[in-house]
Protein backbone atom coordinates (compact mmCIF):
# COMPACT_ATOMS: atom_id res chain seq x y z
CA UNK A 1 0.00 0.00 0.00
CA UNK A 2 2.78 2.39 0.80
CA UNK A 3 4.42 1.42 -2.62
CA UNK A 4 1.33 2.40 -4.38
CA UNK A 5 1.00 5.70 -2.43
CA UNK A 6 4.69 6.52 -3.25
CA UNK A 7 4.48 5.66 -6.93
CA UNK A 8 0.87 7.92 -6.92
CA UNK A 9 2.96 10.64 -5.80
CA UNK A 10 5.55 10.31 -8.81
CA UNK A 11 8.29 13.79 -8.87
CA UNK A 12 9.22 14.60 -12.20
CA UNK A 13 12.56 16.93 -12.43
CA UNK A 14 13.79 17.55 -15.72
CA UNK A 15 15.80 20.18 -17.09
CA UNK A 16 14.15 22.75 -20.23
CA UNK A 17 16.03 25.46 -22.08
CA UNK A 18 14.87 28.93 -20.53
CA UNK A 19 13.62 31.39 -23.01
CA UNK A 20 15.66 33.91 -21.92
CA UNK A 21 18.96 32.37 -21.18
CA UNK A 22 20.97 30.09 -23.36
CA UNK A 23 22.06 27.44 -20.37
CA UNK A 24 18.76 24.87 -19.10
CA UNK A 25 17.35 25.52 -16.32
CA UNK A 26 16.12 22.98 -13.45
CA UNK A 27 12.04 22.82 -13.20
CA UNK A 28 9.89 20.33 -11.19
CA UNK A 29 6.41 19.40 -12.10
CA UNK A 30 5.02 16.77 -9.13
CA UNK A 31 1.81 14.63 -9.93
CA UNK A 32 0.29 12.95 -7.06
CA UNK A 33 -1.97 12.99 -3.82
CA UNK A 34 -1.65 14.41 -0.24
CA UNK A 35 1.29 13.26 0.13
CA UNK A 36 2.58 16.32 -2.26
CA UNK A 37 -0.40 18.67 -2.68
CA UNK A 38 0.39 22.18 -1.92
CA UNK A 39 -2.88 23.87 -2.05
CA UNK A 40 -4.75 22.40 -5.30
CA UNK A 41 -7.70 21.65 -3.67
CA UNK A 42 -8.38 24.56 -1.87
CA UNK A 43 -9.41 26.12 -5.20
CA UNK A 44 -12.13 23.58 -5.74
CA UNK A 45 -15.66 24.94 -4.59
CA UNK A 46 -17.15 21.69 -4.26
CA UNK A 47 -14.12 19.31 -2.82
CA UNK A 48 -14.44 18.06 1.01
CA UNK A 49 -10.48 17.32 0.74
CA UNK A 50 -9.12 20.64 1.64
CA UNK A 51 -6.16 21.21 3.43
CA UNK A 52 -6.55 25.11 5.17
CA UNK A 53 -6.95 24.44 8.36
CA UNK A 54 -5.15 26.22 10.61
CA UNK A 55 -2.82 23.15 12.25
CA UNK A 56 -1.87 22.16 8.56
CA UNK A 57 1.53 24.47 8.33
CA UNK A 58 2.04 24.81 11.52
CA UNK A 59 5.47 23.73 11.17
CA UNK A 60 6.07 25.31 7.88
CA UNK A 61 7.90 28.65 7.27
CA UNK A 62 5.47 31.44 8.95
CA UNK A 63 3.34 28.72 10.68
CA UNK A 64 0.36 28.88 8.62
CA UNK A 65 -1.73 26.74 6.73
CA UNK A 66 -0.17 26.14 3.44
CA UNK A 67 -2.24 23.60 1.44
CA UNK A 68 -0.37 20.81 2.59
CA UNK A 69 -2.09 17.94 3.55
CA UNK A 70 0.96 17.91 6.45
CA UNK A 71 1.92 20.04 9.45
CA UNK A 72 5.24 21.20 7.28
CA UNK A 73 6.70 19.75 4.21
CA UNK A 74 5.81 17.86 1.34
CA UNK A 75 8.72 15.34 -0.45
CA UNK A 76 8.38 17.59 -3.57
CA UNK A 77 9.02 20.37 -0.50
CA UNK A 78 12.02 18.56 0.05
CA UNK A 79 13.23 17.41 -3.63
CA UNK A 80 12.98 20.90 -4.35
CA UNK A 81 15.25 22.31 -1.23
CA UNK A 82 17.45 19.52 -2.58
CA UNK A 83 18.00 20.89 -5.78
CA UNK A 84 18.13 24.62 -4.97
CA UNK A 85 15.11 25.35 -6.19
CA UNK A 86 11.97 26.68 -4.86
CA UNK A 87 8.82 24.19 -4.48
CA UNK A 88 6.63 24.75 -7.88
CA UNK A 89 3.17 26.44 -7.07
CA UNK A 90 -0.30 24.86 -6.99
CA UNK A 91 -1.47 24.34 -10.67
CA UNK A 92 -5.07 25.92 -9.51
CA UNK A 93 -3.23 29.11 -8.32
CA UNK A 94 -2.15 30.01 -11.81
CA UNK A 95 -3.48 31.90 -14.78
CA UNK A 96 -3.41 31.05 -18.21
CA UNK A 97 -0.34 33.63 -18.88
CA UNK A 98 1.39 33.01 -15.44
CA UNK A 99 5.33 32.12 -16.64
CA UNK A 100 5.21 29.68 -13.60
CA UNK A 101 4.41 26.87 -16.07
CA UNK A 102 8.31 27.49 -17.22
CA UNK A 103 9.44 27.21 -14.13
CA UNK A 104 7.58 24.23 -12.52
CA UNK A 105 3.98 23.61 -11.32
CA UNK A 106 2.61 20.96 -8.51
CA UNK A 107 -0.48 18.77 -10.39
CA UNK A 108 -0.93 16.90 -7.08
CA UNK A 109 -4.67 17.31 -5.77
CA UNK A 110 -5.63 15.25 -2.32
CA UNK A 111 -7.86 12.39 -2.76
CA UNK A 112 -6.62 11.57 -6.17
CA UNK A 113 -6.18 8.01 -7.30
CA UNK A 114 -5.84 5.63 -10.65
CA UNK A 115 -9.75 5.00 -10.30
CA UNK A 116 -12.75 7.25 -10.75
CA UNK A 117 -13.85 6.02 -7.69
CA UNK A 118 -11.05 7.11 -5.54
CA UNK A 119 -11.84 10.74 -4.80
CA UNK A 120 -15.90 10.36 -4.71
CA UNK A 121 -16.40 10.73 -0.97
CA UNK A 122 -14.43 14.35 -1.15
CA UNK A 123 -16.67 15.79 -3.67
CA UNK A 124 -20.18 17.16 -2.80
CA UNK A 125 -22.27 15.95 -5.81
CA UNK A 126 -25.64 18.19 -6.96
CA UNK A 127 -28.18 16.84 -8.86
CA UNK A 128 -30.01 19.56 -10.70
Amino acid sequence: MVILRLALAAVISGYVAAQSASAPSLVTYIFGDSLTEVGNNNYLQYSLARSDFPWYGIDFSGGKATGRFTNGRTIGDIISTKLGIASPPPYLSLSQNDDAFLSGINYASGGAGILNETGLYFVILFKG
